[in-house]
């Protein structure tokens, strides 16, 4: 990436004059809802089966996630993920303070969603907000029962989809400690 940004192919940007205010955080936001979209679809396809078994049977080996597991996977899953910024950088400009942002986001967001513990209360779930992210509960029962809940930070593909585990609101309150 280092390359591209030095050569110009890598749209990341340091003064925030380059682009109008309002850019800054709709690129971090558009950016999310892209991966959003293509994690969710990637997914689904790594759970083909003869896909899954050649490439994101690595990442379902842990049965009961830990933050570790957010880690685990096959390189060529590693690969095919961290592929999505790269090209995205291709085609939309970003503050390099965005970017910073995202790739806090995104390692935030994979060790909550790999607890398999609740760190949200019992009301959140019910909450405007919290319906629509998703969290330890969310995922956890992805890891359990392999055809539901393949979202990474938003439920909106998993519903759109119809691919929401129909016992999430009964295990989060389960699980929620508060």
């Amino acid at each position: 990436m280092l390359l591209g940004w030095q050569t110009g192919y890598i749209k990341v940007y340091l003064k925030g004059s380059d682009y109008a205010w309002w850019w800054i955080p709709l690129s971090g936001l558009l950016a999310l809802f892209l991966q959003e979209t293509y994690y969710y679809w990637l997914h689904r396809w790594m759970h083909i089966p003869s896909v899954y078994k050649l490439v994101h049977k690595w990442h379902h080996d842990s049965q009961i996630a830990s933050p570790w597991t957010a880690f685990s996977f096959h390189p060529l899953e590693g690969l095919i993920q961290a592929a999505f910024l790269p090209l995205l950088l291709l085609v939309i400009p970003m503050h390099l303070y965005v970017l910073i942002g995202l790739l806090v986001i995104m390692s935030i967001s994979s060790v909550i969603n790999h607890l398999d513990i609740e760190v949200y209360p019992k009301w959140f779930a019910r909450h405007f907000l919290g319906k629509w992210l998703i969290g330890a509960t969310h995922h956890s029962l992805h890891h359990k029962q392999y055809k539901y809940n393949f979202g990474l930070y938003f439920t909106c593909w998993d519903v759109i989809g119809k691919t929401e585990s129909p016992y999430y609101g009964q295990l989060f309150d389960e699980k929620s400690p508060h």
